[in-house]
C-alpha cells in the first residue's frame, strides 16, 4: 500500500514533466520550421536548401529520447496543415520526417554508439552518414512524394526537387545538431583571454562573410573566387574551441550566405536558382563536414593524450604501491594494518616474526589478541586517538605472542584515510624494543648505585664538614678571641689585624656549614620536606637577585626518605638552572600532597628553550632529574618555549610500582 501511494505521488510529477519535454519540443519543431521557411526567394514548391527543423527533431530525439517523438510529429504537422496541401497529405509528411529522424537516432546509438559530446571521430563521422545524409533520403523521398502527389511541384522536376530536399534536410542536421548537442561547452570557456579569443574569431569571421558574399559597394572588386576564403577561420574555431565553436562559425557563415543569396548578392546567386541552391548546400556540407571532422579528431586526440597520461600516472602509482608493498613485507618491523573496529586486514613477515603468527591466522581476527589480558587500556587509548585523526607515536606498551610470552614494543600508528577524507582503518608498526629495555634497566641499575653513592658520599663529607672542620674553626674562633684577652698590650695596627683574621674565620665557618648544608640538609631529616625547601628557598634568594615564591599544600608529615630526597634535589637543580641561564628575576616553587602522590611544580619567566634542542645535553641537568625520578618511580613533564619561561613538573606517586618518566610531554615506559 505505501509503495502504491509513493506511486500516486510521483507518477503526477512525471507525467507533467514529460508533457513539458513534449509542448517544448513542439514550439521549437515549429518555429525551426517557419525559419526555414523565411527566405521564399530561394524556395521552390515549399523546397528550400537549409531545412533547420531536421536538425531539431533528430537533437531532442538524442537528448531526450525516443519518447518525445510526438512532439517532433505534432509541430512538423502543424507546419504541413497551415501550408496550401490537403489534411492528409501533411499528416504524411510529419510521419516522413519523424520517421527519418527516429531512424537516425536508431541508427547512431546502435551501430556508432554517439556520444552527444562529439569529442571522437567516429561520432562526427556517424553523424554526417546517418544523421544527416541518410535521414536526409527518408524524408526527401517521402516529402517530395506527398508534395508532388497533391501537385505542388518545385524545381521543376521530381529529382531536382528530391536533390533539393535531401541537401537540405542534410543542411539543417550539420548545422544545427552539433551545435544544440555540444552548445553547453561554449558556456565553459572561463578564461578571460579565451573568451576574448573567441569574440575577435567570430567578429573577424563576420566581417570576412560580409566581404565575400555581400558584394559591398565600396568594394568595386567581386570576391566571388574567394567563397572558401571564410574555411580557415572554420579550422581557427575547430582547433582552438572544439565542435560547438566550429558548428556556430559555420552557421554564422550559413546565415549571412543564404540571406546574401536570397537577395541576389555573392557567389551563389549568380546562376539559375536550382544551380545556385544546390551550390550552396554544397558549401555548407564541405564546410560542416571539414570543421566538425577537424575539431572531433582533435578532441579524440587530446583524449588519448589525456587517458595516456592517466594511464601513465596509474602505471606509476602501481609501481609505487608495489615498491612500497616490497619495502613493507622486507622490513624487519611488524607492520600491521587494521579496521576502525580492530580487525586486522594486513600483515607482514615483520610481524609473523615477532608476534608468531602467521598471517592467514591473524587476517580477519581482532587486534586485541595480541594485547596482554592485564593491558587492555593500551589498546582502548590508541583506537581513541585514531578516532580523532590522531597519530600516535612511539607509544611504549607490551604485546603477547603465540606462545603467550610478551615482548616489549614501541608502537606507531596511523590513521588510514580514504579519498572522502573519512578515518576507515588504522596502519600500526610495531618495532621489538627489548632488548633497549633490558639495556635500559641495567643503566636504571647503574644510575641507582651512582646516585645512591653520590649521595652517600655527599653525606659523608657533609659530616666531616660539620662535625670535623665547623668544630676545628669554632675552636680557632675561640682561640683567637683568647689571644686577644691574653694579650693587652697588643698595638693598634696588631689588633686590627687579629679582628680581619677573626672576621675570616667567621665568614669560613658560615661557608663551611652552607655547604655542609647543601651537601645533605639537616633540616630534611628534623624539619620534613617543606621546611627543608622554603629554608633553601630562602637561602637561594639572599644569595641571588631572584625572587622566589614558596606555596605547599597538604603535604604528608610521613614521605619516604628517598623520596623527600628526589624532590628536594631536583629543586635544588631546577632552581639553580633558573639563575645559570633563565635570566629571571621571579620563580614559583610549588609543592602539593593529593593523598596517593606528591606533586612538585618548578617554574619561572625567564628566556625559556626549545626542548628539543636539550635531547643528549646535560647541561641543564634532565638527565640527573630523569633519573632520580627513575628510582621513585616518578614523573617529570618539561614545557618550555624560548621567550616563553619554563615549567618543570614531577609527580611521585606514593606505593607504585611503575615509574613513567616523560620529557617533552613523550611518556616512556621504565619498567615492567
Amino acid at each position: 500500500m505505501a509503495q502504491a501511494a509513493e506511486k500516486v505521488r510521483i507518477a503526477p510529477r512525471a507525467v507533467g514533466k514529460y508533457l513539458a519535454q513534449i509542448a517544448m519540443v513542439f514550439a521549437v519543431q515549429f518555429a525551426a520550421g517557419k525559419l526555414g521557411e523565411a527566405l521564399p526567394i530561394i524556395n521552390s514548391g515549399g523546397i528550400g536548401p537549409v531545412w533547420p527543423a531536421s536538425g531539431i527533431a533528430l537533437s531532442v530525439l538524442l537528448l531526450f529520447g525516443y519518447q518525445v517523438w510526438p512532439g517532433v510529429a505534432a509541430g512538423a504537422f502543424l507546419l504541413a496543415f497551415l501550408s496550401p496541401i490537403p489534411h492528409i497529405a501533411a499528416a504524411v509528411y510529419a510521419a516522413g520526417t519523424t520517421l527519418a529522424a527516429l531512424t537516425a537516432a536508431f541508427l547512431l546509438r546502435r551501430l556508432v554508439n554517439f556520444c552527444a559530446s562529439l569529442s571522437r571521430l567516429r561520432d562526427a563521422l556517424g553523424l554526417i552518414v546517418f544523421g544527416a545524409f541518410g535521414s536526409g533520403i527518408i524524408s526527401a523521398s517521402i516529402g517530395v512524394s506527398v508534395l508532388y502527389g497533391v501537385h505542388v511541384r518545385g524545381w521543376s522536376g521530381f529529382g531536382s526537387a528530391w536533390l533539393i530536399y535531401w541537401l537540405g534536410d542534410s543542411t539543417g542536421v550539420l548545422l544545427v545538431t552539433p551545435l544544440v548537442l555540444t552548445f553547453p561547452n561554449l558556456l565553459r570557456i572561463r578564461p578571460r583571454v579565451r573568451i576574448a579569443e573567441f569574440a575577435v574569431l567570430l567578429l573577424l569571421l563576420t566581417v570576412a562573410c560580409f566581404i565575400v558574399f555581400g558584394d559591398l559597394p565600396l568594394i568595386p572588386v567581386r570576391l566571388h573566387v574567394l567563397a572558401f576564403a571564410v574555411l580557415p577561420f572554420v579550422m581557427w574555431a575547430a582547433i582552438r574551441f572544439g565542435v560547438s565553436g566550429t558548428v556556430l562559425s559555420t552557421l554564422i557563415i550559413a546565415i549571412i550566405a543564404t540571406a546574401e543569396t536570397a537577395f541576389g548578392r555573392g557567389p551563389f546567386a549568380q546562376n539559375t536558382p536550382f544551380t545556385n541552391a544546390v551550390l550552396l548546400d554544397v558549401f555548407f556540407v564541405v564546410l560542416s563536414m571539414s570543421g566538425m571532422t577537424l575539431a572531433a579528431a582533435i578532441s579524440e586526440r587530446e583524449q588519448a593524450e589525456r587517458e595516456r597520461e592517466q594511464l601513465v600516472r596509474k602505471q606509476a602509482a602501481m609501481e609505487e604501491r608495489l615498491r612500497l608493498a616490497a619495502i613493507v613485507e622486507s622490513s624487519d618491523d611488524a607492520i600491521i594494518g587494521k579496521d576502525m573496529d580492530g580487525i586486522i586486514t594486513d600483515w607482514n613477515k615483520g610481524a609473523e616474526r615477532l608476534y608468531g603468527y602467521s598471517a592467514g591466522e591473524m587476517i580477519g581476527l581482532s587486534i586485541s589478541l595480541l594485547v596482554p589480558p592485564d593491558r587492555p587500556d593500551d589498546f582502548a587509548e590508541i583506537i581513541t586517538k585514531i578516532k580523532q585523526g590522531d597519530t600516535v607515536n612511539h607509544y611504549e606498551t607490551v604485546g603477547q605472542k603465540k606462545d603467550g610470552t610478551r615482548v616489549e614494543v614501541s608502537l606507531t600508528v596511523s590513521p588510514i584515510i580514504d579519498t572522502e577524507g573519512r578515518i576507515v582503518g588504522a596502519s600500526a608498526i610495531a618495532r621489538d624494543i627489548t632488548e633497549r629495555k633490558l639495556a635500559e634497566e641495567a643503566l636504571l641499575e647503574m644510575s641507582g648505585r651512582l646516585i645512591t653513592a653520590h649521595e652517600e658520599e655527599r653525606t659523608r663529607i657533609a659530616r666531616e664538614l660539620h662535625d670535623d672542620l665547623s668544630q676545628r674553626m669554632a675552636l680557632l674562633q675561640i682561640g683567637l678571641e683568647q689571644f686577644e684577652q691574653d694579650m693587652p698590650g697588643l698595638s693598634s695596627n696588631a689588633r686590627q689585624q687579629l679582628h680581619k683574621v677573626a672576621e675570616v674565620a667567621t665568614e669560613v665557618s658560615s661557608d663551611i656549614h652552607d655547604l655542609s648544608r647543601q651537601l645533605h640538609p639537616s633540616k630534611l631529616d628534623t624539619l620534613g620536606l617543606a621546611a627543608a625547601v622554603g629554608d633553601f628557598c630562602r637561602e637561594l634568594s639572599k644569595r641571588h637577585d631572584l625572587q622566589i615564591e614558596f606555596l605547599h599544600h597538604d603535604v604528608p608529615r610521613q614521605i619516604p626518605k628517598d623520596v623527600t630526597l628526589c624532590l628536594y634535589r631536583i629543586t635544588q637543580e631546577a632552581l639553580q638552572n633558573v639563575v645559570k641561564h633563565s635570566g629571571a628575576t621571579e620563580a614559583t616553587v610549588e609543592l602539593t600532597g593529593h593523598g596517593d602522590r606528591i606533586d612538585l611544580c618548578i617554574s619561572d619567566s625567564g628566556a625559556g628553550f626549545s626542548p628539543e634542542s636539550t635531547k643528549g645535553d646535560t647541561g641543564l641537568g634532565l638527565i640527573s632529574m630523569r633519573e632520580r625520578l627513575r628510582l621513585v618511580d616518578g614523573h617529570l613533564a618539561v614545557e618550555s618555549e624560548p621567550s616563553h619561561g619554563t615549567r618543570i613538573r614531577v609527580r611521585i606517586p606514593l606505593g607504585s610500582t611503575n615509574a613513567q618518566v616523560t620529557i617533552d610531554g613523550k611518556a616512556h615506559q621504565a619498567g615492567a
